[in-house]
């Protein structure tokens, strides 16, 4: 979707109302979370008697081995007080689910400020999730079928053997005692049972005239019922919803059926951690209400959070109806994302669903993995935790629970503490993941763009799964992206049906400012650059966020660099002077002042990684400081090189105190040895196809520059990095060894190669082309004599030449000793087909690389 759409459909969440374990309301609820309050006790009393259903003994059948959950034990609950229109008969067959619906609700319009704030009763809708109903209709229908127990006591040998007044009295005496137990069934017992009434009382009670409905995915209920919410705002079905879910079935007859699937812990939860052994059931309601985010502050209305995406699917044919899909659950995170107009990269939290189950935990880190792993960011970069640490798991409402824990910390700007994790569950290895348990409160102060950014997820029993993508509410900031980042025509879809394909955005949000317009025909981009110009003269720049790619297709595109509104007025105001003058030269011009105009079909991506002599001391380290990738890319080299530079990291050797001359020089130095050179320049190659990557660049091509080769091959996907380590240490090892003369040198030189060639012929000594850069660029390599003689002979030509920094003459008959070895070492990588063309530039012309050509690439690599 594209960023201005996803902008469009941003909702806000205006007011929150919660009934939960230990919290009966909202604030005490997130003042609980912060504090780490554990609210997990033994089941109360008046709600199942353990006497009667609790086993120990998982196989015991018709018993539950668990009796612990998170309880609900006090609630608000005066109807008669706040004037309520229902009668107390009426009250008295309520479930608590109704109950609780109704508290929350009232909550949720009191924090939002109704009735002294506007809210058009006739445009809110009641949208709820909710599972199983409650427990009141499973002792109702108990009442009901105590028949079937009579009719079994009275076949019973022993019991017709007693006289027919024995008999009698005995039934009376049971039935008048289960009817004491058992609720009185009367024509309020139905609509006080129901899971649709739950939201209809809402409606009824507050008298709302939107649609009301019930949803009904299991655990992920709530984030169904807010899926719906959000798709009736963003179609003007509604102006405002009270959304979220509800559950109360916490009967001892759940209890039991869930602990003969093995699903309960008995002992405690503790989501993503060593020792979970099942999820602990909890209740109670979290209730918000929405608005669109336009209308919200048009309105001035006090906003905890903004959703901007949610989205579902389902497991499809998996292991089992009950068995997790990361393939589904991974659609769902995406899905989310994609919808949101956001990358995946741009968060630093995530709320999962995080049951306590340890298959079920290692699952969902697998499919986040799937999701975020990919995007170059460093273990731990994401904070991960889950309410159910806290209140349990509360089936039908988890979701919203979920979300109103993450809406009070963006809010806050705090990430919240999970409970109960001292050590990872032994099936999941964070250290492959950019995500870490956050174990304890601290300030939410890191972002990818500015702007904290979080996912939810829940998913449920019988293979549904949502997530939806949250963010802090920064007044105005995305009212800016409904408006700067273009128009999208309507034949710019990927399949040319004339549909707007749906796809994320490229990456991550830049490190500076770009005002990126895009239109069907230059007048459309036009006017929108004349709105852009009016906004920065007025002191105001559009936010900085990652471009969507159907924005990158469209016929006309225009790009503007900046880093801040003053700089960006200058600018814009320069491009409406070359659309006006019509002159071609004029944009060629601003190229250099970042300043880019693109027309028809963009043209395809070619990524060149350099080789040796490009080096220098502190390469990167300005861009480590920026981007966490850099610093994790030469880690990760650390811990290949080290052992095979005896003991010293290549970090140290490549960043040094840049204030001090003699660190630089010794830099300097070790940079000039081949077995440092080489590995330092790979890693500054991976380095920045990473960091491209993350920015959502990706390569139709590869091309590396000698040394170059190795970097292309990991971005092509043909070799590792590790093992492209381990190859240049190799590949440098045998350069060193080689016995020969001399070293010979190398010079760049620029002309045409027909002009060099020529030059060449008529040089004494051993002098050649050792790699064919362009038309018009090569790189000569020899005898030190040789060379000499061919930079005179160049600049005799009027051809310019550059000696470059190396240690041989590669891709000479100097080095030709080396192949043999590197070969061997070679042989042993594991290379795999390339996932991109690579091209290679030795002696001998450029060669391009089909998937089935890598045994060639081999060959050219050990020249």
């Amino acid at each position: 979707m594209s960023s201005r759409r996803a902008a469009e459909r941003a909702v806000a969440i205006v007011g929150v109302g919660a009934i939960l374990p230990d919290a009966p309301d909202a604030p005490t609820f997130w003042d609980n979370v912060q504090r780490g309050i554990y609210s997990i006790s033994e089941v109360p009393p008046e709600r199942w008697d353990p006497r009667l259903y609790f086993d120990p003994d998982p196989k015991a059948p018709d018993k539950t081995y668990s009796k612990i959950g998170g309880w609900v034990r006090q609630f608000p609950w005066d109807p008669i007080g706040w004037r309520m229109p229902i009668p107390p008969r009426v009250i008295e067959a309520m479930d608590r689910t109704q109950r609780w619906a109704l508290a929350g609700t009232r909550e949720a319009f009191a924090d939002y400020g109704y009735p002294e704030r506007k809210l058009d009763r006739t445009r809110t809708a009641v949208i709820l999730g909710n599972a199983m109903a409650g427990d009141k209709h499973y002792f109702t229908a108990l009442r009901v079928l105590f028949p079937e127990l009579v009719d079994e006591l009275e076949r019973a040998d022993d019991f017709a053997s007693l006289a027919r007044e024995v008999r009698e009295a005995i039934v009376a005496q049971a039935r008048a005692g289960m009817r004491r137990r058992l609720p009185e069934v009367t024509e309020d017992t139905m609509p006080g049972e129901l899971a649709n009434v739950i939201a209809g009382r809402v409606a009824a009670v507050f008298d709302l005239h939107g649609p009301n409905y019930v949803c009904d995915a299991a655990c992920a209920s709530a984030m169904a019922a807010m899926n719906a919410a959000v798709e009736g705002l963003a179609e003007g079905d509604f102006d405002a919803v009270v959304t979220g879910g509800v559950d109360a079935n916490m009967s001892a007859s759940t209890y039991t059926k869930f602990c003969k699937i093995g699903a309960l812990s008995a002992t405690g939860t503790r989501p993503y951690a060593e020792g979970a052994d099942g999820f602990v059931m909890g209740e109670g309601a979290a209730i918000l209400l929405l608005k669109r985010l336009a209308d919200a502050e048009r309105d001035g209305d006090r906003i905890y959070a903004v959703i901007r995406g949610i989205a579902g699917s389902s497991d499809g044919k998996g292991r089992g109806i009950t068995a997790p899909n990361p393939a589904g659950q991974k659609l769902a995170v995406e899905r989310a994302w994609a919808r949101a107009g956001l990358a995946p990269a741009t968060a630093t939290l995530i709320e999962g669903h995080g049951t306590s189950t340890r298959v079920g935990d290692a699952v969902e880190v697998e499919t986040l993995g799937a999701v975020f792993g990919g995007l170059g960011l460093p273990p731990g970069r994401i904070a991960l935790g889950s309410v159910k640490s806290n209140i349990g798991h509360l089936k039908g409402a988890a979701g919203a629970a979920g979300v109103l824990k993450t809406a009070f910390a963006l809010r806050d700007k705090l990430l919240p503490p999970s409970l109960g994790y001292d050590r990872p569950n032994p099936a999941v290895d964070f250290s492959r993941t950019p995500f870490g348990v956050n174990t304890a409160l601290r300030p939410w102060n890191d972002t990818a763009d500015g702007v904290r950014r979080a996912g939810v997820s829940a998913f449920g029993f019988g293979g549904t799964n949502f997530h939806v993508v949250m963010e802090e509410h920064v007044p105005g900031r995305i009212a800016g992206e409904r408006t700067v980042q273009g128009v999208v025509p309507a034949d710019v879809g990927a399949s040319g049906s004339g549909a707007v394909a749906s796809a994320a955005p490229l990456g991550r949000a830049p490190l500076r400012g770009v005002a990126l317009l895009a239109g069907a025909n230059v007048d459309e981009v036009v006017e929108q650059l004349r709105a852009v110009a009016a906004r920065a003269q007025a002191g105001a720049a559009p936010p900085r966020v990652a471009p969507c790619p159907e924005l990158l297709r469209s016929p006309v595109r225009l790009a503007i660099d900046h880093g801040d509104a003053a700089e960006l007025a200058v600018k814009t105001g320069k491009a409406l002077r070359a659309f006006d003058s019509g002159n071609a030269g004029m944009w060629r011009a601003l190229r250099a002042q970042g300043i880019f105009l693109g027309r028809g079909r963009p043209g395809k991506l070619a990524f060149l990684f350099t080789g040796q002599g490009s080096q220098y001391a502190n390469m990167l380290r300005a861009l480590s400081l920026h981007e966490p990738i850099v610093g994790e890319t030469f880690a990760e080299a650390d811990r290949v090189m080290t052992p095979l530079l005896g003991g010293r990291s290549l970090t140290s050797l490549v960043f040094v105190d840049a204030k001090d001359p003699s660190e630089l020089k010794k830099a300097e130095e070790a940079l000039r040895d081949t077995t440092i050179t080489q590995p330092a320049v790979l890693a500054v190659d991976v380095a920045l196809h990473r960091v491209r990557s993350a920015y959502g660049l990706r390569p139709d091509m590869v091309m590396g520059h000698s040394l170059g080769e190795y970097g292309a091959l990991v971005a092509s996907g043909a070799l590792g990095f590790g093992a492209a380590l381990v190859a240049v240490s190799a590949r440098s090892a045998e350069m060193a060894r080689v016995a020969v003369g001399e070293q010979g040198a190398m010079a760049a030189v620029f002309g045409p190669i027909g002009e060099i060639e020529r030059v060449l012929a008529s040089v004494d000594g051993y002098a050649g082309v050792a790699n064919l850069n362009g038309p018009k660029q090569a790189v000569v390599g020899g005898t030190v004599a040789g060379i000499e003689r061919a930079v005179a002979a160049f600049e005799r030509a009027g051809l310019r030449s550059v000696p470059l920094s190396v240690s041989h003459a590669f891709h000479t008959k100097l080095v030709a000793q080396a192949s043999e070895p590197l070969e061997r070492v070679l042989a042993g990588l594991g290379l795999e087909p390339p996932r991109v063309p690579i091209i290679s530039n030795v002696t001998g012309g450029f060669y391009p690389m089909a998937p089935d050509a890598v045994p060639q690439m081999i060959e050219l690599l050990g020249k």
